[in-house]
């Protein structure tokens, strides 16, 4: 519905009174049919040839348009012309994930640069980790390369998270070859594998053997460090591994690297994370062993951990069939920044302590993340 000629109040602000012109007949130059039933819209030629190359060559070129005072646009909705049209006079707008893709079609139509970009900053920082598939297989129509980034900062850290989440299996090939070629991400090739079949499952039409060949081909890190544990090596029956953080850093445990020495061709392991006497995580690892004449090191990766400083975390190894022990006497760590107190008293035991851990697969927490 128009103004009808609605007056200035010029107690109001100049953007206010500027956002009082949208569709307001008021010294109007130009009127809009829109859409499919020609909704009339007023507007003022100046403040359109002043923020968009599109209508500066429709009002001032050899288009029809420019002797025209009604002009139709019968493929966009009356809603989003007039979010456009406040945009434009005043700088205003109020995107949401409903409207961004409408908002962002015509603003590339009509050429609002200032738009296109705070449609890229809008699915920026709207980026939460139960929303990252879908912003991120979105992106691939916006093509907002801030917009991959962040996202893929998200998936190649915690990636077991979202490849166990319910978005991962409707994401569209592209993105996923995008994961895939990650050169660091904090799973093994064969957790990798194992979400190519998750999502081959929803795509059965697809044919998968480049992005088999992607995952076998492509050499990769880890997106974090080991955290490797020193002391002298023992034959001695390993402990559950108990520490505590002492330096005020938050850190953030990927996985965990554990002495394996066995003739036992699969290796199952389960491990179980223990805060202050409370399980906040487990999995059961199947370890295909290829070495069965030196101790091999198996790195076992599960979804993010955090550990707080000060609180009393354990790591307990279930394995089968039994291994040769082979484990580090009372564990220390060197790092610059991370300080950890290992010990096994703090759960009720004052013997050394010996586990099976060579390093855990971390990093320090940034302040964003907090």
């Amino acid at each position: 519905m128009a103004n009808q000629g609605r007056p200035m109040e010029y107690g109001a602000s100049t953007n206010d009174r500027k956002e009082n012109l949208v569709n307001n007949e008021f010294m109007s130059d130009v009127v809009f049919l829109i859409g499919k039933n020609k909704q009339k819209i007023f507007a003022h030629k100046l403040f359109l040839i002043t923020s968009s190359e599109y209508f500066f060559a429709m009002f001032n070129g050899n288009f029809r348009e420019s002797e025209e005072n009604e002009i139709v646009l019968d493929d966009i909705e009356p809603k989003i012309f007039l979010d456009i049209l406040r945009f434009i006079y005043c700088g205003k707008i109020d995107l949401t994930f409903d409207n961004i893709h409408e908002i962002y079609i015509h603003s590339r139509k009509y050429m609002v640069i200032e738009l296109l970009n705070m449609a890229s900053v809008f699915l920026e920082k709207n980026i939460e980790p139960n929303n990252v598939l879908k912003i991120f297989t979105q992106n691939r129509f916006y093509g907002f390369q801030f917009v991959d980034e962040k996202c893929l900062k998200h998936l190649r850290n915690n990636p077991l998270f979202y490849f166990n989440h319910v978005d991962f299996s409707l994401i569209d090939r592209d993105s996923l070859g995008l994961i895939l070629n990650s050169q660091k991400i904090n799973c093994t090739d064969d957790q990798l594998m194992g979400a190519l079949d998750i999502w081959e499952k929803n795509h059965e039409n697809e044919n998968v053997d480049e992005l088999k060949s992607i995952i076998r081909n492509a050499k990769r890190s880890y997106d974090c460090y080991k955290l490797r544990l020193f002391g002298p090596s023992s034959s001695s029956e390993m402990n559950d591994f108990g520490f505590s953080i002492t330096s005020e850093t938050v850190v953030n445990l990927y996985g965990i690297g554990v002495f394996i020495k066995s003739s036992a061709k699969v290796i199952s392991v389960e491990m179980k994370v223990w805060e202050n006497d409370i399980e906040i995580g487990c999995d059961l690892f199947e370890y295909e062993n290829d070495n069965f004449v030196t101790v091999d090191i198996a790195n076992l990766f599960f979804e993010q951990i955090v550990l707080s400083p000060h609180n009393h975390y354990k790591i307990s190894l279930g394995i089968t069939p039994a291994i040769e022990p082979f484990t580090i006497q009372n564990p220390k760590i060197h790092h610059d920044r991370i300080k950890m107190s290992i010990t096994n008293t703090i759960y009720g035991r004052c013997e050394s302590v010996y586990c099976a851990i060579a390093h855990l697969h971390c990093k320090e927490r940034t302040n964003k993340e907090l």
